[in-house]
């Protein structure tokens, strides 16, 4: 019975604690209630920015960004396709990177050149290490460490 007591009277002074206390009137202050006139946004670039719709280079962030702003100086960031032939280990196909691994995707059955019916990527981890052989195809791999690009977007 002691301790149900003990227990209630611990609940009670920990809910007072937290709790803050009303005032003396029996309602509690409201701070932020004030309802006057908005204050004009100090971010806007120009005028009548409202009515102008944004262009996708406006909204781009990161690396879509950096992409853009690379397509129209020219450059391309990113390889879209294999751009060299077969990789032999007299003459493996380079791929450069920032890092010390890459993850490299190969279709298999490249030998012949034609890998439109060949659904399925095998993926692989290319290091500086040594050279790294597809298993199905036998093309042979090797990274290059490259010094990164600065792309200020």
């Amino acid at each position: 019975m002691a301790a149900r007591a003990l227990s209630r009277t611990l609940t009670l002074t920990a809910r007072s604690i937290l709790r803050p206390s009303a005032p003396a009137g029996g309602s509690a202050v409201r701070t932020f209630s004030h309802r006057g006139p908005l204050p004009e946004p100090t971010w806007k670039q120009q005028d009548d920015l409202d009515n102008v719709v944004p262009t996708n280079l406006d909204q781009a962030t990161g690396l879509e960004r950096a992409e853009m702003l690379a397509e129209m100086s020219g450059e391309k960031i990113f390889d879209e396709h294999m751009i060299t032939p077969f990789g032999t280990k007299e003459k493996p196909v380079v791929i450069e990177s920032i890092f010390d691994e890459r993850i490299v995707g190969c279709p298999g059955d490249c030998a012949n050149g034609d890998t439109r019916n060949n659904n399925e990527i095998r993926w692989f981890l290319v290091t500086t290490k040594e050279p790294y052989v597809c298993p199905t195809c036998n093309q042979v791999y090797t990274l290059k460490k490259i010094e990164p690009k600065v792309y200020n977007f």
